[in-house]
């Protein structure tokens, strides 16, 4: 199969690529995840893959990436869309929980050996890419505070942890259980104590 559309540019193949693996993952599993299959799923024949990644490791990096921003787009959306922050964080908690639903392939990246087990600058990686997002969450916990509807007494980073505390953990009951723990009034219900922990007393 030739590839038809080389004069799309590189970084358009890039992240055409990568999109691709995401699905690929999100369908059948990091593990079936190897360059003949991505290569069907692009539209192209193997060995134009290497133009742009040298290797699966490469491309399950470009994966992390695409994650990575994700996750800040999510956060200026909410920015755009809201005016206060706890509305803000809210809608961001129902971001998250879409982008889990909707995207298996987020936990299996987040969670799999292959992210954060033998390849050490990959689990670097991903630890920048989730404290990048502390540090997004924290901002917000802070404008909170400097407009006196979150609590001062609170860090703002130590707020951003718990945040993703609602996620993450039910986030694994949610693939664990095959879909049958309910996330998404997980969330509604944690949201409700979070809220409460965080609100000023005025």
């Amino acid at each position: 199969m030739a590839d038809s559309k080389d004069r799309i540019d590189a970084k358009t193949r890039r992240d055409q690529i990568a999109e691709a693996a995401l699905r690929l993952v999100n369908r059948d599993g990091l593990k079936k995840l190897n360059l003949s299959r991505l290569a069907a799923e692009v539209g192209v024949v193997p060995s134009a893959l290497y133009r742009h990644y040298p290797n699966k490791d490469a491309i399950l990096g470009a994966v992390l990436e695409l994650v990575r921003n994700r996750l800040a787009e999510h956060v200026e959306r909410v920015r755009e869309e809201h005016f206060s922050a706890l509305s803000r964080l809210d809608a961001l908690l129902a971001r998250h929980v879409q982008l889990i639903t909707s995207h298996q392939a987020i936990p299996r990246i987040l969670f799999s050996e292959e992210i954060v087990g033998d390849a050490e600058g990959r689990r670097a990686r991903l630890a920048e890419v989730i404290h990048e997002h502390v540090l997004r969450l924290a901002a917000l916990v802070a404008e909170g505070q400097a407009s006196g509807e979150i609590r001062d007494d609170v860090n703002p980073e130590t707020a951003a942890v718990l945040f993703l505390g609602i996620v993450q953990p039910a986030a694994i009951l949610w693939h664990a259980s095959g879909g049958r723990f309910d996330l998404t009034e997980h969330a509604r219900t944690a949201w409700k104590l979070y809220r409460e922990c965080l609100t000023a007393r005025r």
